[in-house]
């Protein structure tokens, strides 16, 4: 797309002439526009995608990414004018209707600021693995890394118990309190201990097996600033994890203390 710098209102015929660019293209599904029938009428416009510099392709919006927003405007002058019941002796009929300029479209960008995209997808681990388990006899170290900036909770059960069977929701994994955070897609994984079914209860026993039971929230942000975190679904969480490499899911099953 055009950069905020790149925009001009000398050349219509050359890139980024900021009308035409704004206006954007129907064959590339970039027209977000209202007709506004009234003066101080507020109107929604929603924005999905964004165009080419040279306007030949478009692409959708990126998830929680900065975008500087430009508007523009024109009136309805020529329709007004040429649809008058009387017309002055010395009626022209007017050219074009009157634009908003480049200078006040920068106006109403600044006053806007910079929108950031939300975060509507849940993260996934892409690395969960129980290192070595047979090196301790009082804790599981659990190893994980996730697709985008976030935390994950783990917490074990014994193998075959009811409730490994019945499998566990996500309130009663994030309430045993083992959790680390990561900072997603390109960091180095983190491994965090897990040493009992939670910080205040009986430790892990020695020479048992345990299915270990992990679940993640990102740090999504909105617009504004604020969390919006979005969290794996308790399907996902009830998914087994056949490859520690591209997980699928959250439960490593028979892991041995």
């Amino acid at each position: 797309g055009c950069k905020e710098s790149a925009l001009q209102d000398i050349a219509p015929a050359s890139n980024c002439y900021f009308e035409t660019y704004i206006k954007g293209s129907a064959a590339k599904s970039t027209v977000f526009r209202a007709d506004v029938h009234e003066a101080f009428r507020d109107v929604d416009i929603e924005v999905n995608r964004i165009l080419a510099a040279d306007r030949s392709s478009s692409t959708p919006l990126q998830h929680q990414y900065g975008y500087s927003v430009f508007c523009f405007a024109e009136d309805d002058w020529v329709i007004q004018a040429a649809s008058a019941t009387n017309h002055s002796v010395n009626y022209v009929a007017p050219a074009s209707p009157n634009r908003v300029t480049l200078a006040k479209a920068g106006v109403m960008n600044t006053a806007i600021g910079m929108q950031t995209t939300l975060d509507d997808s849940p993260p996934s681990f892409t690395l969960l693995k129980m290192t070595d388990p047979t090196a301790s006899n009082t804790k599981i170290m659990v190893t994980f890394s996730l697709n985008e900036a976030g935390t994950a909770y783990c917490r074990p059960v014994r193998s075959g118990t009811d409730e490994a069977v019945a499998k566990l929701h996500i309130n009663a994994i994030i309430s045993s309190g083992w959790s680390a955070a990561h900072a997603g897609a390109g960091s180095a994984a983190t491994t965090f201990e897990v040493k009992g079914l939670s910080p205040s209860q009986t430790p892990l026993s020695e020479a048992v097996q345990y299915d270990v039971f992990c679940w993640a929230k990102d740090n999504a942000r909105d617009s504004s600033g604020y969390l919006r975190p979005q969290y794996m679904l308790q399907s996902y969480v009830e998914a087994a994890t056949t490859n520690t490499s591209a997980p699928g899911g959250g439960i490593t099953s028979r892991v041995w203390v």
